[in-house]
């Protein structure tokens, strides 16, 4: 008896000597991990999830799959999808056309929830997916946090179906790319999105980036009405119609707007995939209250249409372009702004022809006589001829299809540095294209690149008012421009006011520009249209007079000329006289036409064949 108490105590002793040493090893293995975790900054990684989380939905959402579209290269660089998960098999549709990488899927979102405190919610972690951990860009976000409007505020995430939804979708077809979500406010407006879209634009110079938005349609709407209301936006979006977007019956008309802009910032342009809503896909058409879904793809267009049978096609379509004299918004012109709106100064040429004068053009230029200061501020010291312009006046331009301005002037530096600065800043926000530096300045200010269809076209602008241009410099400016363009437009500021014939000065400096390889020379600052000269094959419109002006002291500074150019296999350039009356512009009617191209063909240093030419208000080269 006393030998078995003996056996278990020894047993019990044994037993509880190996509970203290595994106690003792737990103890310092947690003590190490600790060490450990300190000595190399690690702590437990906190996830976002999918949801739902779940493998078997998703796969059976891709059974579903319809619609397949065949891209001959990688040219989607955006595409519209919903977030409400009745329609999970045309979320996978859209995806299964995807068989190209990116480096980063960029998904932009409404704020459901008014989640948060920022206008722009961003995450910097992972997210966990059927399919595996999708990272999130480190690079991306550090790029986008420069833009104060977007914060990192991780706690809205979980439940923000914009975005959660989406991500194993995103994982599936793209495995190796990174993440970046960008929840917006209802609140923000055009400026921040614009400026969203610009740095957005800015990054994809540098990564190969998708932009996604993930957004719904119609809401709360019977079927038919969901309908006619997906069809007014679809239109919006694939005219590029920025004013309208919103007035969009869709629950994130800023995610469309930040797409939009990027797209136009890529020329692209928008392919539907497909549309329904929440009553055909349930097979319930009665029903009162609907959602309804868009999806469909950004593609560049430089020498790209979707065809019928969803291959892409190489095209050539002719370049398009207008230019114009000088323009001035301020003064007695910014009266008349201010008493009858904008559209005062170009209904009536607007609709003086059977289509909008101002449509079907890839470029419309104008010389802009002035800062456009933030609120339109006039800066010390104050001027006796002293401009500025608010930045929402020059947004409403758009209507107009303008979307280029010379900058290079005598009154570009009226409200100083400062007033140089805010133009430069509030045009790119606006996303309009300029070029040009303050009067007799040249550098990297006077030259802007843009893309037009299949072409680089080489933008220059010298202003010589109060003295002379370094005119070597201009050469190399314009030299550099031809050796990487396939067109280059040199907008001068130049001559003396009010006196219609060109100078030996302006023909010298003219020349050389053409000789260093500029294809076009448009001329502006003497307040009247001036002659013609073809010099090496090339035009020289030494200046296309006023535009919009309040220079109502006489016939001549109220008359000017738009130049309408088309290049394809033959350059052809159309002559449109103008007159205004208390600055509504419109276009001279036959009678005035035909006295002006006479005038205008006297005042020009042509031959007899040009000479004729102009009467007819057509020139081809």
């Amino acid at each position: 008896m006393k030998l078995n108490k003996i056996k278990i105590i020894i047993i019990l002793s044994l037993l509880l000597a190996g509970l203290i040493i595994f106690a003792v090893y737990l103890i310092k293995t947690d003590y190490q991990n600790n060490i450990d975790n300190k000595i190399n900054n690690k702590k437990p990684e906190i996830l976002h999830y999918a949801e739902p989380n779940d493998l078997d939905f998703y796969e059976t959402a891709y059974n579903f799959v319809n619609k397949k579209i065949n891209f001959k290269d990688e040219s989607i660089i955006g595409g519209i999808i919903p977030h409400h998960l009745l329609a999970a098999d045309l979320i996978a549709e859209f995806f299964s056309n995807f068989n190209n990488d990116y480096e980063t899927i960029i998904l932009i979102g409404p704020n459901h929830f008014s989640a948060g405190k920022s206008k722009i919610i961003s995450s910097a972690r992972n997210w966990q997916t059927p399919y595996g951990v999708l990272k999130y860009d480190k690079y991306v976000i550090n790029e986008l946090s420069l833009f104060n409007e977007i914060k990192i505020e991780e706690n809205i995430f979980e439940k923000e179906h914009a975005i959660n939804s989406e991500v194993a979708f995103i994982k599936k077809t793209f495995s190796n790319a990174k993440f970046v979500p960008l929840v917006l406010r209802d609140n923000i407006d055009e400026k921040a999105v614009t400026e969203l879209a610009l740095r957005l634009a800015d990054i994809a110079k540098n990564k190969k980036i998708l932009i996604l938005s993930s957004v719904d349609f119609s809401h709360y709407k019977d079927n038919l009405t969901a309908q006619k209301n997906d069809e007014i936006s679809i239109g919006a979006i694939e005219s590029f119609n920025f004013n309208e977007i919103y007035n969009l019956d869709i629950d994130s008309p800023a995610s469309i707007y930040t797409l939009l802009k990027f797209g136009e910032l890529n020329n692209s342009e928008f392919n539907l995939l497909n549309n329904s809503n929440s009553a055909i896909l349930s097979n319930k058409l009665n029903l009162k209250s609907t959602t309804s879904y868009v999806t469909g793809y950004f593609v560049v267009k430089d020498n790209k249409n979707i065809i019928a049978n969803g291959f892409l096609e190489n095209t050539a379509r002719q370049l398009k372009m207008l230019f114009f004299g000088d323009m001035m918004l301020d003064r007695y012109v910014g009266e008349k702004i201010k008493a009858n709106g904008l559209d005062y100064l170009f209904e009536e040429l607007a609709s003086s022809t059977k289509e909008n004068f101002f449509s079907g053009y890839d470029l419309i230029s104008v010389n802009l006589e002035g800062a456009v200061t933030n609120n339109g501020e006039h800066y010390n010291p104050i001027m006796s001829y002293d401009f500025a312009f608010h930045p929402n006046i020059i947004n409403q331009l758009k209507k107009y299809n303008f979307n280029f301005f010379n900058l290079a002037n005598n009154h570009f530096a009226d409200q100083g540095e400062q007033g140089i600065i805010e133009t430069r800043k509030n045009l790119q926000l606006l996303n309009f294209d300029f070029s040009g530096c303050r009067d007799r300045k040249t550098g990297k200010c006077s030259s802007k690149i843009i893309k037009k269809e299949n072409k680089k076209i080489g933008m220059a602008g010298f202003s010589m008012v109060y003295g002379k241009l370094d005119e070597l410099a201009v050469e190399k400016i314009v030299a550099d421009l031809a050796s990487t363009t396939d067109l280059v437009v040199v907008n001068i500021h130049w001559g003396v006011e009010y006196e219609h014939y060109f100078n030996k000065t302006q023909q010298n400096i003219a020349h050389k520009i053409i000789d260093a390889g500029a294809d076009i020379v448009i001329g502006h600052h003497p307040h009247v249209v001036q002659g013609i000269e073809v010099y090496k094959n090339k035009l020289i419109f030494y200046s296309l007079g006023n535009f919009v002006f309040d220079q109502y002291f006489s016939t001549d500074t109220q008359e000017g000329l738009a130049i309408s150019v088309s290049i394809d296999d033959s350059n052809n350039f159309y002559l449109f006289p103008l007159k205004s009356k208390l600055s509504q512009v419109s276009l001279m009617n036959e009678k005035e036409k035909n006295k002006f191209l006479q005038k205008l063909s006297d005042w020009s240093a042509v031959d007899e064949q040009i000479r004729k030419q102009i009467r007819k208000g057509k020139l081809e080269l």
